[in-house]
């Protein structure tokens, strides 16, 4: 199941690689493709990601997902 998400915050490669580790780190995501010029993440994974966990992922950074 593919999943796009718009994450505000990120500006640089180090931004999208917290990003990505924060992403992969949730339990049924297979893989993470972070776009930083649109600001958005790409995941895969068997079954559907709750956006709740997508947020979570995020909380104590300065990242926020913005849709999806």
């Amino acid at each position: 199941m593919k999943r796009e998400v718009l994450v505000e915050g990120m500006k640089c490669e180090g931004c999208a690689n917290t990003v990505q580790e924060r992403f992969e780190a949730i339990e049924g995501v297979e893989s993470v493709a972070i776009d930083l010029v649109n600001k958005k993440a790409v995941l895969e994974s068997q079954s559907d990601i709750d956006k709740d966990k997508l947020v979570s992922a995020l909380s104590d950074t300065k990242y926020s997902v913005i849709n999806g």
